[in-house]
Parts: C-alpha cells; structure tokens; sequence
C-alpha cells in the first residue's frame, strides 16, 4: 500500500515551518494507537508530518449522511443497498449503451475489436479511476494514491479474465497477438512505475514519461494490423501461429465481412436491364427490429424480471433521456456521443459505488489497505467484468482480454500520469510528490508474477478462453487474495502503521 504526499517544500522544511499550535490541533486530530496505549510514537518518517498512523479513505469522500452510530446499529443496510443499486446500474449502462457504442465503432471506423478493447474500451471502463485522481488534485487536496493499482490490476487479470472464460458459454480461441502486444507495454508500465518511485519522490519528469509511454502505446495501436502481420511472419513465433489454429471442440470466433458493402454483379442483373422490362419499385419501411421495438415502459414477463425492472426503471428512464440509443437506426451515426455519455454515466455509478463500499469497510472496522485490495478493487473494476463478460459471450474473446490488460496500463500510465504532471506543473509548478514505498518490492513481484501467470496459463492451455482456464485464473486470484490480506495483516512482514481514528 502506497501514500503519496504532496508539497512543494521539503521534508525538513515542512517540519521547521510547523507551529506548535498546529501540532497540537493535529494530534488531537490523529492520535495513534500506540499513544492510546501510553507509548512513545514513533516519528522517524518526516514524510508523514510525525503521525504515525495512515488516514483513512473514507476522507477522501464526502460525509455520510448517517453517522457511525446510526450506522452500526443497522444504518448500513442502506450502504449495502445503494452499492447493490450502482451494480445494477453498471451492468444497464455497460449492456444496453457502452458496449453497443463500441461494435458500432469497430464496424463503422474499421477498427479492430482487441485494439478498440485495449484503448476505447480501456479507457470507459476506467473512467473513474481517472476522474477520482483528477479530483484529488484540484478539489480534495489529498493523496494520489497508488495502493489500489495493485488490488485493481490483479484483479483485472486474473478474476475478469477468469470470469470470462467460466461464463463465455463456450470455448473461445484467443489470438496470441493482442495479449502479447498488452502484456508487453503492461510489464513496460510496471517498470516505469518502479523507476519513478525509485527515490520515493515524484517529479514532473517521470509524470511526462508515463505520458510519453502511453503516447507511445496509443501510436503503436495506429499501427497494430502492419505490426502483427510483421511479427506473425517470424519463423521464431511460427509455434503460436500453429497452436492457436488447431481445431478444438469449441467455437472459433471469425468475423464475417459486411455483406452490406458488397456490389451485386452478375448476369441476372444485366438481363434485367438490357430487356426493357419495366420494373416498378415500391417503397415500404423495414420491419422493426426486436431491438428497435423494445421499450423501457413495456414490462417483461416473469415476476423476477418484473421485479428487476421496477426497481431499475429510475436507472432505465435516466438513460433513455441523457444517452443516444445507437443501435437504432436513427442514432446509429451518434456512437461516440453514446460512449462518451455512457462514461460519464460509468464514472459517476462506479465512484458512488466505491464510496458505499468504502463506508461499509470503515463501518466494519476493516483495515483500509485490506479494503484496497479485496472490495475497493472489485468494485473500481465492476466496469471492466462487465463489459468484457458481455463482449465475451458475443465471441469477442481477445477484445474481453485486451480490455482487462489495457485498463491495467491505463490505470500506471495515465490514471497516476496526468494527476502527477497536473500537480507538479499546474497546481504547484516544480513540485516534488514524496512517496512512502512500504511494501513496494512484494507489491512490484506481485504483479510482474501475475502477467507472467497468465501467458503461462494461456499458453498452456493452447489459446483457449474456456471454464478451465478461467478455473486456473480465478484459484490464482484467490491464492494472491490470501497472501495479500496475510501480509497486509501483519502476520508475516510490515503491514504498514495503523489508520488513524476518525469522526466519519
């Protein structure tokens, strides 16, 4: 778990300028427990201004509307239900507008589904992420954390991708190609983020490195159809190429060509013409489509689904009348503006829903870091299940893994960039953001194991996204999931100093 600290003074600085009075109003605001229990604090860290305790995350939110009390005695089966409401809304924007304006993309623009997966579809899905350490810059004045980054980025790997090929519904091929391509600038990320934090200081040079890389990363997209052919051609990888077209029981996913765009020539058509025969051309509307016949107001059948859809009416009228339906005809041209609002929409849900889940975990006195990575990054990332299970099911097996992998690069390059360049050159120009790196060797092994899991796995597996292969990668999970708590505990190495106590 990283605490990032910004200031543009020094450490020794910072402590000469403290006054007594505000050193006696910070106390009396952050008590540590070994105070509590009449010990010395131990103040060797001048990052951290001499408290010895980490502040929770639930002050990066706004105040609950109900108090603790109020909370422990049943109050906080409302959290629980709000949280369960945002899901609810996640899954409607990302079924019925996010993924939608995606296909439309990649048929309309040409683009390819893993590329359009890695940054399009990236990019939505963090939404949040972005715009919460955007926030923490200008509005929250708090730290630019980094902790969640691991929770988040083993999670997209190893449950999403698992999730995917336990429900996909059938055996997917996976071209090795795209989680080749992402693994490669994901593993480049980690060691960007290894370098910046190397002296536990962040300057504006390493924030416009990790801009410059995923530049970098973005242009080498443009370029991706030129580069894959290229490297497919290479008698070295020669293997791959072979392994991934082996018939298997399954079903291969093979786009067809649009059949829409192909001119009719043939000698009928010529016959017509040069008889003179007059032809009389009637023009009728197309029938509806099931998709463009269904309304948010007809109620479906079955007293679960009735259920369901009175309770998400709310959700379903809000969308009807902000989000441009682009799978009809009529809005059919309007695909970005569904996938620029559907991300608004994302980012909105998803930090009121990390905001529940993180008043739950306070309310229940679990140790933020242990929040960070269980909860907080399942529910940072229900975005990237969601839509990456969806595309799945269609037979979109690389678009689901690229979708997984490029949030991870994402969330280092950009989601830790842009704040870190904001704050450094904007906000306090020639700044220095101080870094406390506890623990930053085991999380940096964390994930560079894991990337390396999953092409093990999946090679061994002969390119298949499929229930066992997604079996393997969700017991990965799980195994990362104990250690990381057990270490986070304390119970084997330094857990970090306790969370300071709180009047949220």
């Amino acid at each position: 778990m990283y605490h990032i600290y910004t200031a543009p003074l020094s450490p020794n600085e910072i402590s000469s300028k403290t006054t007594n009075e505000d050193m006696s109003i910070s106390s009396a605001q952050r008590k540590p427990l070994s105070v509590l229990n009449n010990e010395e604090p131990n103040t060797t860290e001048p990052w951290v201004n001499n408290i010895n305790c980490t502040p929770p995350d639930i002050e990066q939110f706004p105040r609950p509307l109900i108090d603790y009390t109020t909370r422990r005695k049943g109050g906080l089966i409302l959290h629980i239900f709000v949280s369960l409401y945002m899901f609810l809304g996640l899954a409607i924007i990302c079924d019925e507008y996010f993924v939608p304006s995606l296909e439309k993309m990649c048929k309309l623009l040409n683009i390819q589904s893993d590329v359009a997966g890695a940054t399009f579809m990236a990019a939505g899905s963090s939404a949040p992420e972005l715009a919460t350490a955007v926030i923490a810059v200008f509005v929250a004045k708090d730290d630019i954390g980094i902790g969640t980054v691991v929770g988040s980025a083993v999670y997209n790997i190893a449950f999403v991708v698992g999730i995917c090929g336990l429900f996909a519904g059938h055996a997917i091929y996976l071209n090795w190609w795209p989680m080749f391509r992402d693994c490669l600038f994901y593993l480049i990320s980690i060691l960007a983020l290894l370098f910046a934090l190397r002296d536990e200081t962040v300057t504006w040079v390493e924030s416009v490195l990790f801009l410059s890389l995923y530049t970098l990363y973005i242009v080498f997209m443009c370029f991706n159809q030129r580069l894959e052919k290229w490297a497919k051609g290479l008698q070295c990888l020669s293997c791959f190429n072979s392994q991934v077209s082996e018939p298997i029981n399954g079903v291969s996913y093979h786009p067809l060509p649009d059949l829409g765009q192909v001119p009719l020539e043939n000698s009928n058509s010529k016959l017509v013409t040069s008889n003179n025969i007059e032809l009389t051309s009637i023009d009728a509307p197309l029938p509806l489509t099931e998709e463009e016949e269904s309304s948010i107001f007809s109620a479906p059948s079955g007293k679960c689904r009735k259920t369901i859809w009175i309770f998400s009416l709310p959700l379903l009228v809000g969308c009807y009348l902000t989000i441009p339906d682009c799978r009809k005809s009529r809005w059919e041209k309007y695909f970005f503006i569904t996938f620029l609002f559907s991300c608004i929409w994302i980012g909105v849900l998803s930090y009121i829903l990390v905001w529940m889940i993180t008043v739950i975990g306070f309310t229940l006195n679990i140790k933020d870091t242990i929040m960070g990575l269980t909860f907080l990054a399942a529910g940072a990332s229900i975005p990237d299940a969601i839509s990456s299970l969806i595309v799945a099911r269609d037979g979109l097996g690389d678009m689901a893994v690229s979708n997984a992998v490029g949030s991870n690069v994402f969330d280092i390059l950009l989601c830790l960039g842009l704040p870190w360049f904001l704050q450094t050159v904007v906000v306090s120009p020639g700044s220095k953001i101080y870094v406390r790196s506890r623990g930053l060797t085991y999380s940096t092994i964390t994930l560079l194991l894991t990337v390396v899991f999953l092409l093990l796995a999946t090679h061994l597996n002969k390119w298949k996204l499929d229930k066992k292969y997604g079996g393997i990668l969700l017991a990965w999970y799980g195994i990362f999931m104990v250690v990381a708590v057990l270490y986070e505990s304390s119970l084997f190495g330094n857990g970090g100093p306790p969370m300071c106590p709180s009047d949220f």
